[in-house]
């Protein structure tokens, strides 16, 4: 099975209209039977990002209900190292470089990781990963 790894930047463009929400939902769909997945995170950097820009409460229903048919990648004390030891010397943020190293766990099983931050891109793509950022 191949998995489309979404981290919280992207996942939050399904659930607030932004200039690339359109172009992203299109992409997912045609990526079928590639399986949406993301890490634990971002459960909660969702909810945090639907809070923030005062998201109603069915808009944060779709986002669970997302949540419960998405993959999850389990986060164990591993991956926490990994992500601590990712681009050193650059100013990839905490959360990013878990995302990183999350969808970095896949392995082969990784078909594309999607993200609209410029850091993120940047340190997948230093460490292979097969970036994507529909717009």
């Amino acid at each position: 099975m191949k998995f489309v790894y979404l981290d919280s930047c992207a996942a939050i463009k399904l659930f607030k209209d932004e200039v690339e929400s359109d172009a992203l939902e299109d992409w997912l769909v045609k990526q079928v039977p590639a399986r949406q997945i993301t890490s634990h995170l971002t459960r909660t950097e969702l909810a945090r990002g639907l809070h923030a820009v005062g998201a109603g409460v069915q808009t944060h229903e779709r986002a669970q209900h997302w949540l419960q048919r998405c993959a999850h990648i389990a986060l164990p004390v591993s991956l926490f190292e990994q992500a601590g030891s990712l681009s050193p010397g650059t100013r990839l943020r905490s959360l990013d470089a878990i995302h990183v190293a999350a969808a970095q766990s896949l392995g082969a099983a990784l078909a594309s990781f999607v993200s609209y931050d410029k850091r993120v891109l940047a340190a997948a793509n230093e460490h292979g990963l097969p970036i994507v950022s529909p717009s």
